[in-house]
């Protein structure tokens, strides 16, 4: 839905399957470990004679986690693959069975989502507006210029302060550590955070009209 391309079906099964039997040969196993004694995070312990059953239970563990890497490999090669196919994917991509709004639009999404505001009539709106024999939604008012947001860094910045600040916070030991860098990265990322926060509150942005008449909105 974002980039209007499809990702490769088969591969996407092979990754779904290669995935979850890996997940589940990894960690199910580890209860029956935990259940004959094994502690958790142990990296190195004793031979079979004085561990039944720990080899070949931790050999399958790892052959799990083998088995996830391949699917996490696979789907980085499946999104390589589809990043260089053209935009063609529908709006409503997987033979009409689309259920909420996002199925009603192009793919990708113009800027501005939807070209007039929807009747939703319940949960599954568009999915409703199916079983009704309809094609398209029902719009709540005519076609008219589009109020839009004027771009800003400032969001994505914010974020990024807080997880510095985050980052720092993890691993702070004691404020009163005057050479404990963490303390100075925690402070600098809400530093970061709040004069986001300061700018888009005084910066007065009354951002753009995408006009009908201009014809940069289609019908």
């Amino acid at each position: 839905k974002m980039f209007g391309r499809m990702l490769h079906e088969t591969l996407g099964k092979w990754i779904f399957w290669l995935f979850i039997t890996g997940f589940h040969c990894t960690f199910f196993i580890q209860h029956f470990l935990g259940m004959i004694g094994m502690p958790r995070r142990v990296y190195t312990y004793l031979g079979e004679a004085e561990n039944p059953g720990w080899g070949w239970m931790n050999a399958v563990s790892s052959a799990g986690a083998v088995l996830m890497a391949i699917a996490t490999v696979l789907l980085l090669v499946n999104i390589v693959m589809t990043m260089m196919k053209p935009r063609t994917a529908p709006d409503d991509p997987w033979d009409g069975m689309g259920r909420t709004l996002e199925w009603t639009i192009a793919s990708p999404p113009p800027e501005y989502n939807f070209l007039q505001i929807p009747v939703v009539r319940g949960i599954d709106a568009w999915w409703k507006e199916k079983m009704a024999g309809k094609k398209n939604m029902d719009v709540a008012h005519p076609l008219e210029d589009i109020h839009m947001p004027s771009p800003s860094i400032l969001p994505f910045v914010m974020s990024l302060g807080l997880f510095v600040a985050a980052l720092g916070f993890m691993y702070t030991t004691s404020w009163k550590d005057e050479y404990n860098w963490a303390n100075a990265v925690a402070i600098g990322g809400l530093v970061l955070t709040f004069v986001c926060m300061f700018l888009r509150s005084v910066i007065d942005d009354h951002g753009y009209h995408i006009h009908v008449e201009e014809g940069k909105v289609k019908h």
